[in-house]
Formats: C-alpha cells, structure tokens, sequence
C-alpha cells in the first residue's frame, strides 16, 4: 500500500505534538481552530475536540513522539468510541499499553541492503561496485541506525570526504561527525545522532534532580547506563552486580587488609543493596534499567537477565561524560567486576567468571585509552589473575601476578604465606606459558611454598602422571609413593586426594605387571571409599 492510498481511506487525519502533555493541549486547540471543526461548534476546549474527533467516520489521529509523558497522559487524549484508528510513535516501549502491546511493533536497526541504500542516496552516489562496497563497510560501522546513516551520506554529499576516507574520520573524529548540525541531512528530522540521544539523558537527569518518585529510578539509569559504557557493550548480565553485592558480604582477611589496599572497600553500594537474608535487593536497579528501556538506551538480550547497548549508543555515552567522570566511572566499574568475581569453582562460578572476562579486557583498554593511573587493589588483582588464567590470557596474567608479587613483598615480606602463594601461581602460569617444565614448577614451588604446601603437592602429582604417560614408571612410582605417604601424614588416609595418590600408585603398579601390588591397593581404596 503507498502513503497515499494508505491515507485516502482515512476520512481526517490528525497530527498530535506527544512530547509533552503541554504539547498534545496545543495540538488539539490547534485542531479546534480548522474550519471543519468550527463549523461543528467546536468551542476550543480540549474535550469538545475530541468529542468532535469521534463523530467522524474511519479517522486516524497520530501521537507523535511520545517519548516523555506517561503511557497514562497520553491515554487520557484518545477520542471515545470505536470509529477511528491510533497510531502512536515512542521510544518509550511501556507507551505499549495504551493501546496493547500486541499491536505494539519495534522498529530496530535498518537491514544491511536498506542502511546501504539510503547512505548511497543520501551521498548522491550511484550504486557503483566500488561504492557498494565502501557502503557496506559505513553502514555496519554505524549499527545500521538510519539516522547515523543519513547523517554521513549528508557529510560525503557536501564534499567533506570521499566515500573510501569517511571511515578514517569517522574513526579519529566520531564525537565531531555525530554532533555536527550542518549535516542533519536529508530526513529533516532536524537533529544530530548524538543530539537525539542527548535529548533522552538530558530528560533523564532532569527527573534525576527533581523531588519526584521518579527521581531514583532516573539516578539509578543514569549510574546504570555510565557503568556499562566501560564493559563490553554486549552481554551486560545483572548477575554481575548480584554476584558482587552478594560477594561483598563475605570478610577479607584481616592482616592482608590492614596492610594492602582492598577493592571491596571501596564498592559503591547504591546499585548493591542487600535484603535481611543478604540476598541482593534489585529493586533500584531494576527501577533504573525501566528507565533506560523505556528510552531505548539499553536492550534486552536474549534472556531477562542479559542487557545490551547499541554499538554507537555506547561510544556516545562514554563521550557525553566529563573526563574526571569517565575516569571515575572506568574505575566504579573495574571495582563491581572484581567484586563480583567469586573464587569458588562450581560450573555456576566458571561460567560466570567466563562471562566478566570480555568486560575485564574492554574496562582495561578503556582505562588505557583515557591514561588512567591504574591504582592497586590487593583481592582485584589476584581474583583478575584467576579469571585471566582460565581464560588463556597468559600474558596480562603474568603481568598482574608479578605485580602483586612486588606488592606483597614490599608490604608483607618474601615470606609471608600470601607472596608464597603469589609466587606458586606465576610458576604455574609460567609453566602454562611453556616456559618452565614439570620438573622446574615443582622445585620451585618446593623453595617457594615448601615440600609440604598443597600447590607442590599438586606439581609433584602433575609430574607423576606426565611420567606414567611418558612410560617413565619408576620415576612415576617413586612421586607417587611419597605423594601417598605425604597425603597420609597431611590430610590422613581417607581424604579424597589421598585416595586419589593410592589409585593413581595403583595403576602403575597395573602397567608394571605388579598385579598383586595393584590389586591389593585398589581394594584398599575401593574399601575406604
């Protein structure tokens, strides 16, 4: 159906300013004022309009953007009776009940072949191979957003730069291209890419700073939303505000604490509220992601409990703030990370430590970009360490553990169990490097932590198996006898590891056809298990 055959079956068609509830007042008195309405007797007042409005037959009446007031304000303007059609424009998805959200559509981001036609069109360009494909690359950078799109085919038409340099500028001077008024481009929407955003922040600060029941629910999307611009922008769980509000009930050690500066000691709790029963309460939070929904700030994933933020939209909240905003909030954020990393090892705490890795990495390259001072923090340090390690980040694990290392010595001597237990995990990362053998972690981890510590216990059994594989059984053997004997006396004769050390004997004893041996060992084992 073309416009104009979509809009002859309609006998009137109305046009409703729905920014403001002052807005809609005036449209309607607007209204009022046309011939066909005076002719009716229309005296001016809002209800008489509407009264008219629904005595017309097959009318349409379009509320537009109506972003700011209530789903109920806007309610309280729609005709009476049955004869006409509604058709409302928001951001705000809650507007959805006014007239029920299955009749509610959501317009996302253009598809690739549309975004690459309209920048084509708006630059003038033919749809030449070359230009295509330059096209393509523009459109994906920008997330396909129309406006974003118009707005940089408004800049290659003017002649700024060609269709091949605009990803160049648009990469050193993104903030300046998408705040531009000269190039608002061809839409007449008459508003800038980040401006249209900005309208959004500057209505939720305004109810921030007001004495409204609204007030916390704004503050609360405006920490949300400034947080989240320092982790990755997609998979934002709220399982990692649950885990470290709920993680920062447990007690640091006290020694390390009073000697070594603690992440958890600095969290801010506004988002972190516990109940009674030392659960999270997510009733602010909850409060403010409403909030940046209701704006199209922030998305849903494919659960309730994953949030994502459009690309560009991320890129402009970052670049709204202040410096000594930016910084404060990178550094809010890197806090809530660590303290929501939980150092248990059930396939819950795995997952979720895999999850917090791509925000640690996209918090640190954000810190680096801005030349934020990184400022240690004992428990962050090691439990990055831990998540660094089980996700194949060597490097910067390695980094971080020395670091803690000089720290620990500085603070709390060579010999405090503390910089022992730092300087075992470097040897196993080295060892995961390749850079030490079987053989050197266990020596070192005996100088280090001593013969009796678990860390060499663990080596010394790594270094059995690596024998029994290689076929080396009496070397196998001999560690292995000692690892029994040493489990015994440590842990006594029915812990698991000690039953682990004897069926581990027991089976090189198997493979040394040393049938008696092995057999009497595992009934030993199978008798205690």
């Amino acid at each position: 159906m073309t416009p104009d055959s979509f809009l002859a079956r309609f006998s009137h068609v109305f046009w409703v300013d729905a920014s403001s509830q002052e807005s809609i007042v005036m449209s309607l008195k607007g209204i009022s004022s046309t011939s066909a309405a005076q002719d009716f007797g229309v005296d001016g007042s809002v209800g008489s309009v509407l009264q008219w409005i629904s005595f017309q037959e097959e009318w349409l009446i379009v509320f537009d953007n109506a972003d700011n007031p209530s789903p109920e304000v806007v309610a309280k303007f729609i005709p009476p009776g049955n004869r006409g059609n509604i058709l409302i424009t928001s951001r705000n998805r809650f507007m959805g009940r006014v007239v029920s959200f299955e009749n509610g559509i959501e317009i996302n981001e253009m598809e690739e072949p549309d975004a690459t036609v309209l920048l084509l069109k708006a630059s003038c360009l033919d749809p030449l191979p070359e230009h295509l494909q330059a096209a393509k690359k523009i459109v994906n950078e920008l997330g396909c957003i129309p406006l974003a799109v118009d707005h940089a085919g408004a800049y290659i038409e003017a002649g700024k730069c060609d269709i091949n340099e605009y990803l160049r500028q648009f990469s050193l001077h993104r903030m300046t291209l998408m705040s531009d008024v000269t190039f608002t481009g061809a839409s007449n929407y008459d508003q800038t890419v980040y401006g249209s955003w900005d309208l959004s922040f500057k209505e939720i600060a305004r109810r921030a700073g007001g004495q409204s029941k609204n007030a916390q629910a704004a503050q609360a999307a405006i920490l949300i939303l400034e947080i989240c611009a320092f982790y990755h922008h997609s998979n934002i769980s709220r399982d990692i505000f649950r885990s470290a509000a709920e993680e920062s009930r447990k007690h640091v050690d006290s020694e390390v604490a009073e000697k070594l500066p603690q992440a958890i000691s600095s969290l801010d709790h506004t988002l972190l509220a516990l109940d009674n029963d030392g659960n999270w309460d997510d009733f602010i939070f909850g409060q403010g992601i409403g909030v940046l929904l209701s704006f199209s700030l922030i998305k849903r994933g494919q659960s309730s409990q994953m949030l994502s933020i459009h690309p560009l939209v991320h890129c402009w909240s970052r670049e709204q703030m202040l410096k000594s905003e930016q910084q404060r909030m990178c550094q809010m954020g890197s806090i809530i990370l660590s303290c929501a990393i939980p150092w248990r090892f059930t396939t819950q705490d795995y997952a979720l430590r895999r999850l917090i890795f791509p925000h640690i990495k996209a918090n640190e390259l954000y810190g680096s970009q801005m030349g934020l001072i990184k400022q240690y923090y004992d428990d962050k340090w090691r439990k990055f360490v831990l998540v660094m390690e089980e996700n194949g980040d060597w490097e910067n694990a390695e980094q971080l553990e020395v670091q803690t290392i000089d720290m620990r010595k500085k603070v709390l001597g060579a010999e405090h169990p503390d910089t022992l237990s730092s300087m075992g995990s470097l040897g196993r990362i080295y060892h995961k490097q390749g850079r030490l053998d079987e053989v050197q972690v266990m020596d070192a981890s005996k100088k280090l932590l001593g013969a009796e510590h678990p860390n060499t216990l663990r080596s010394m059994a790594n270094l059995a198996a690596t024998y029994h594989n290689q076929g080396n059984l009496n070397e196998a053997e001999q560690l292995e006898i000692q690892l029994v004997d040493m489990r015994k006396e440590l842990l006594g004769a029915e812990h698991p590891d000690t039953l682990l050390s004897m069926g581990n004997l027991a089976a090189t004893y198997h493979k040394q056809e040393r049938l008696n041996e092995a057999v009497l060992l595992e009934v030993q084992v199978v008798d205690m298990c």
